[in-house]
């Protein structure tokens, strides 16, 4: 099992069964299409629940979005950043 560079989380420990549960609901996911919790949970062998909290987790780092009339998650746009800007926001977090 290979793991998705988008699963590595920066606000939460990656550990190993996290990373591959989170690549594969990646591997479910698409950009244009949404699909519930319950649809993902279909296709994978993990609890609804378990996905429902990595979900949540990949959302606060803007790698998927939830539907605001509760359609399901799919793929957040990608937003490029220059190194510079991205490490600029990290040491701004580290202040706080």
């Amino acid at each position: 099992m290979s793991i998705h560079r988008l699963a590595y989380l920066l606000r939460l420990r990656n550990v190993q069964r996290g990373l591959v549960t989170r690549s594969l609901i990646i591997d479910t996911l698409e950009f244009e299409q949404w699909k519930s919790t319950s649809e993902i949970a279909s296709e994978l062998p993990v609890t609804t629940a378990t996905i429902a909290y990595h979900l949540r987790n990949m959302e606060k780092e803007d790698i998927v979005v939830r539907h605001a009339k509760g359609k399901g998650w799919r793929f957040a746009p990608i937003h490029q950043t220059e190194l510079t800007e991205f490490l600029n926001r990290q040491k701004s977090r580290s202040k706080k």
